[in-house]
């Protein structure tokens, strides 16, 4: 199963990966697809499966993340309040993703809550990860 290796659900049991896997819509897109902007509500989660993204923060001194790891997740603020993107999501090259619902994963974690604070301390991983490489690309 291809999620069980998605960073943020790895350890997860199975019968919740499960679940997430029955949630999971598959999106394919072309280049230029702009998936989320800054400042929209944050409504879904994505998995890349293949392509490449580019997340765009905005400000008078925009960053750009290119995403091209499979199994690397972006949209994480569906998970976290305030529940809005802070930044602007665009393929970079035709791209393939697993679209999840936030709502309907924060209620399986509610539902389930040692599975909920496992992925919520490796999203935190990737928060730190992302915040990271922003001040090394500042510092430059």
């Amino acid at each position: 199963m291809f999620l069980n290796k998605v960073e943020i659900f790895e350890g997860l049991s199975a019968e919740i990966l499960d679940r997430i896997q029955a949630m999971a819509m598959e999106e394919k897109v072309q280049e230029g697809h702009i998936f989320f902007r800054a400042g929209d509500p944050a409504d879904f989660l994505y998995v890349l499966k293949e392509g490449q993204v580019a997340l765009t923060t905005g400000g008078a001194s925009p960053i750009t993340f290119p995403i091209g790891e499979t199994g690397a997740v972006f949209g994480w603020s569906a998970l976290v309040e305030p529940r809005a993107y802070t930044a602007t999501s665009e393929s970079t090259m035709p791209t393939t993703v697993l679209k999840l619902d936030g709502t309907a994963l924060l209620q399986l974690f509610e539902d389930h809550p040692r599975d909920g604070l496992l992925v919520l301390r490796r999203l935190a991983r990737v928060m730190a990860s992302r915040l990271k490489a922003s001040y090394e690309r500042f510092a430059r």
